[in-house]
């Protein structure tokens, strides 16, 4: 059983915090931990980089999403305590800048969002620019089958991880679909292919129940503290509860934690739901706010 701790943006953009994270991370038990890297002025149109936004760090957009990004040196410094340490780091690679940016560096993981899934410009890219010895985690949040069929074919040469997931911050227990899990299984594990869970959920039950599905990875945001103005914070797990989250999945009986969880949970449905098309389509991952808008054209991949 492998977890990745995401940070996303709960470092907050200071360095000193990350690093905690990180340290943090590992007593807890995590695989791996997970960075996101995004070049904003490219992903971005000026008209959202410049919308109104208040956060600590200015009155726009723009202004509260650059200081999420770190430079080169200090990913440096991040590869440097991630190796002193022995703790495996990848990243969530955004757009075709962010590949290039990433690719010099010896991480056997690229992650793929679920909104790059199937867009075949930036996947085109991401072959184009790795080599088949890495491998790939790929979220698959809004796909239909048949696309999640594309893109695995699309990199039939390559070790993946494929993970249901939810584009719902926080998701509720009704919305998680876990009945997806088996279907990702029978259509897609096989050596090269492993099936796993990217949870958006509050709390821990629903993560041991994608296990005791058959995930065999489990990735959670990850967090020093809740207390906190960065968006999707309240679906972060802090470090007791991350610790308590792989500890428990070593039982043999889950059934013993999950029982009480909404049987609505484990219904299945593969596809764009209302929500997930307002996150991943009209909110600020996309058409509106994206300058390529073949960002989101979810073209058939060959």
């Amino acid at each position: 059983m492998e977890f990745t701790a995401e940070f996303t943006t709960n470092h907050l953009g200071n360095f000193n915090l990350l690093i905690n994270m990180l340290h943090r991370a590992k007593e807890a038990g995590a695989t791996y931990v997970k960075m996101q890297k995004k070049d904003v002025e490219s992903f971005y149109t000026y008209e959202k980089l410049n919308s109104s936004y208040r956060s600590p760090y200015g009155s726009t957009y723009g202004e509260y999403r650059k200081i999420f990004e770190f430079d080169k040196n200090q990913f440096d410094m991040f590869d440097k305590e991630c190796r002193k340490i022995g703790m495996p780091w990848f990243t969530t690679v955004q757009d075709e800048i962010s590949i290039d940016f990433m690719k010099d560096y010896n991480i056997d993981l690229f992650k793929v969002a679920s909104v790059n899934s199937h867009n075949q410009k930036f996947l085109e890219k991401l072959r184009d620019t790795i080599s088949e010895e890495k491998k790939l985690v790929i979220s698959v949040a809004g796909k239909t089958l048949k696309q999640i069929e594309e893109t695995v074919n699309f990199f039939r040469d390559y070790n993946l991880y494929i993970l249901h997931c939810v584009a719902e911050y926080p998701c509720k227990d009704l919305n998680l679909r876990l009945g997806n899990i088996p279907i990702l299984i029978k259509n897609f594990k096989t050596n090269k292919i492993k099936i796993g869970y990217s949870g958006h959920e509050e709390g821990i039950i629903p993560s041991l129940a994608a296990i005791k599905l058959g995930a065999q990875l489990v990735e959670r945001h990850f967090a020093i503290s809740r207390d906190s103005f960065v968006h999707h914070i309240e679906c972060s797990l802090i470090t007791d509860e991350f610790k308590d989250l792989v500890e428990k999945s070593k039982d043999n009986d889950l059934d013993q934690y999950i029982k009480n969880l909404n049987k609505e949970a484990y219904k299945s449905h593969f596809g764009m739901t209302e929500m997930e098309e307002s996150f991943l389509l009209n909110s600020q991952y996309g058409k509106d706010f994206i300058k390529d808008k073949s960002k989101i054209k979810w073209i058939k991949i060959m």
